[in-house]
């Protein structure tokens, strides 16, 4: 196999990830957008600033944000570093935020969406009556966003209004029914892999390049140029290809 280099160890400044391209590969009609560490904090410390701004623009409506919901899996992580911020950063004059959680999956994987949402795991705190923020990593087509919506406002869980909060949209004009407060733009084709599922990309693309025609260079060749770092690839590539066998 041929040396693995990785075309992601230059730092690019946060302007550039606010309107980011991602990366063509062979046997693909995705495209691919991976997100280093850095680019990641960046884009939550971010949000968390227009957290509080919006936090101080409603102190004297009752519209604070109260309540933050985390979407597993996917919002996970973008919630645990926006938690870092909102719980101990908060100014004193506004509300102090619970966080929790709530799982629901839209998608099987990259470009497979579910004919129908599923829930697996229940909210884990009470919302009644509160200002909610439900935390995504990517608001696409906003199906999964609307879904949690209708399920946060409804007679079971009580929520008096929620707003949307993620790094990432899929188009600019998309309408979420709620107040948004996002980060970035990606084109429609654009698939994001963020922190959290590196190896899971990679665990579910080597097999469909090698169903288009693939490969082993040519899978691995994929990987370098999205920008997967030579630690993942001597780690994780040989299990990705063994499940295409």
């Amino acid at each position: 196999m041929k040396p693995l280099l990785s075309l992601n160890e230059d730092f690019k400044p946060l302007e550039f990830w606010q309107n980011p391209e991602g990366v063509t590969v062979a046997r693909d009609d995705l495209s691919f957008l991976y997100i280093p560490d850095y680019a990641q904090h960046m884009m939550i410390s971010w949000l968390a600033q227009k957290v509080f701004e919006y936090q101080h623009a409603h102190i004297d409506d009752g519209r604070q944000i109260t309540k933050m919901v985390m979407i597993t899996m996917g919002a996970l992580l973008p919630g645990v570093l926006l938690h870092d911020y909102v719980t101990y950063a908060t100014p004193d004059a506004l509300a102090q935020v619970e966080f929790g959680t709530f799982g629901v999956r839209f998608y099987h994987g990259p470009g497979q969406p579910l004919a129908q949402p599923e829930i697996i795991q229940p909210l884990s705190i009470d919302v009644r009556d509160q200002v909610v923020g439900i935390v995504e990593d990517l608001a696409d087509l906003g199906r999964t966003a609307k879904y949690v919506q209708s399920m946060l406002l409804s007679e079971q869980h009580g929520a008096r209004e929620t707003l949307l909060i993620a790094p990432f949209r899929k188009s600019a004009t998309a309408n979420f029914n709620m107040e948004t407060i996002t980060f970035g733009v990606v084109p429609s084709h654009t698939w994001i892999i963020t922190p959290r599922e590196r190896v899971e990309t990679m665990i579910k693309r080597v097999p469909y390049w090698v169903q288009q025609g693939a490969s082993k260079d040519e899978c691995l060749e994929n990987l370098v140029r999205i920008g997967y770092p030579p630690y993942l690839l001597q780690d994780w590539f040989e299990i990705a290809w063994n499940r295409s066998a």
